[in-house]
């Protein structure tokens, strides 16, 4: 069994409020890469991208350990992850994998949440049922049947607009 090097994603990506972004120096030390085989990697990435994509990477300037004025790539998020699935090797991999995995457990999120509310709906639909049916036998149950009924409806109507969001937004 092949084990893979485990990329401790704190060491190289930071947060400013809710960005997070990276650099081209922080990239190359993570994985093991020269700079300039970043910046070269990033400029033919570039070279591709749409033009309204082309903002997830911005090239600023740094002083190196001479003093010297050098370049480097800050990216976002997005632009560290298309750079990254281009990457080949071990430490590659990991990302790869670990980026995979995060997905998966997000999706499995999403299905679970959505499942729960299927189930808080046909709960809610059995409950209109039977105070629909409460309310057809008796009288009483027909007084109660009133004073649940715009409850019940308002509260499934919700519950359906939860499960079947809409498209427009």
């Amino acid at each position: 069994m092949t084990t893979f090097p485990v990329l401790n994603f704190q060491d190289f990506i930071s947060a400013e409020g809710e960005q997070l972004f990276t650099t081209s120096q922080q990239v190359a030390v993570a994985f093991g890469k020269l700079h300039a085989h970043v910046m070269r990697d990033i400029r033919a990435l570039t070279a591709q991208l749409p033009e309204n994509r082309q903002s997830n990477f911005g090239l600023v300037a740094y002083q190196d350990e001479k003093g010297e004025s050098r370049a480097m790539y800050r990216m976002t998020r997005d632009g560290f992850t298309w750079l990254a699935m281009r990457f080949r090797g071990k430490k590659a991999l990991a990302f790869q994998i670990a980026y995979t995995d995060a997905f998966n457990a997000m999706a499995t999120f999403i299905k679970n949440q959505h499942d729960g509310l299927r189930y808080r709906c046909m709960a809610k639909e059995l409950e209109s049922k039977d105070s629909f049916r409460r309310g057809s036998i008796h009288g009483r149950g027909l007084a109660l049947r009133k004073a649940e009924k715009p409850v019940l409806e308002a509260e499934l109507a919700a519950l359906q607009a939860l499960v079947q969001p809409s498209l427009l937004n």
